[in-house]
């Protein structure tokens, strides 16, 4: 159909303004990257590795995130003047590695979003409803499971801990082990210079003594007489890591650093899409590695399943 040419000429005028209107409106911007503080506790190979499985994994995904690292350098104290610049322009989110680092981005920042991963005791630090991520420890149910695989005829397990710090662990765990067969024997101290005599009462009493993250009870300073106790009483201890295993005990659970980095930037991605961390459950590290030291198994005469064996992550000869 052939329109009249002043129809056709109008038409053409329409069109001609409607594109010069276009052409002047402003282009929208693109969405800002969202951006990320990480802050470490400190420098080291597990912090490091965590911290590229979460990049890795966010690139993975698609989430361009602008992120900044920052290091507390093992001192609370650094931590006012460090995250003092985010309280005018806070971040998305923080993902902060390790204790020190949690607790002081928390006393910083109510408010922004706080992912946190490689830290003790993390549901105990969800008061203000801005903290999630992933726990230090494997759940009570893995460690069980494990320990039962390694020591198939195990009946009895030993416990130090202290009341203040693992009260709630101990109950969870009497119960856990009632179902499966195994008596807990729970030795609650409240000093380090009570450790000695509590583990004399247990010296004939039990087939394993079970170590579990707890200030007072395993450090530095305790871990020579806990391994004495264990060599000269014949009663393996189940450490807390590698060099735990290293110095004697028969075996530790192990963390795969790179896949806690890839939970926390699952959880990350969530925030992002508008949940908050309040509605996201803290989740304990979802895969169970373990060491062992073959040297403490002969010299207890404890004979280690060959299937255990292949399956360890380092094996000390």
């Amino acid at each position: 159909m052939l329109w009249p040419r002043p129809v056709t000429v109008m038409i053409c005028w329409l069109a001609m303004g409607w594109l010069l209107w276009l052409s002047h409106q402003p282009v929208p911007a693109a969405a800002a990257a969202p951006k990320v503080i990480i802050v470490l506790s400190q420098e080291s190979p597990p912090y490091a590795n965590m911290v590229q499985g979460f990049r890795a994994s966010l690139a993975g995904a698609g989430v361009q995130a602008e992120i900044e690292i920052l290091n507390l350098k093992g001192n609370s104290e650094n931590a006012p003047n460090v995250l003092r610049p985010f309280k005018n322009e806070p971040p998305a989110m923080f993902l902060t590695v390790g204790s020190l680092a949690t607790q002081a981005v928390l006393a910083e920042h109510e408010e922004v979003p706080v992912i946190a991963g490689l830290t003790a005791h993390l549901e105990k630090l969800r008061k203000k409803g801005n903290l999630t991520g992933v726990g230090l420890e494997f759940s009570l149910e893995s460690q069980l499971e494990v320990m039962r695989r390694i020591l198939p005829e195990l009946s009895t397990v030993g416990v130090l801990y202290s009341p203040k710090e693992n009260q709630d662990t101990v109950d969870t765990t009497l119960s856990l082990t009632k179902k499966i067969g195994v008596k807990l024997v729970p030795k609650p101290v409240e000093t380090p210079r009570d450790i000695p005599d509590a583990l004399e009462s247990l010296a004939n009493n039990i087939d394993l003594l079970w170590g579990i993250t707890d200030q007072v009870v395993l450090s530095p300073h305790t871990a020579e007489p806990i391994l004495l106790f264990s060599f000269r009483n014949k009663i393996p201890f189940a450490g807390l890591s590698t060099p735990w295993v290293k110095a004697g005990s028969l075996y530790a659970l192990e963390r795969d650093y790179g896949d806690i980095g890839e939970q926390c930037a699952e959880i990350a991605g969530k925030i992002l899409n508008k949940m908050t961390p309040r509605t996201i459950p803290v989740v304990p590290p979802r895969k169970v590695l373990y060491s062992v030291n073959l040297k403490t198994a002969r010299a207890m005469n404890i004979e280690l399943p060959q299937q255990i064996i292949n399956r360890a992550s380092q094996v000390f000869q």
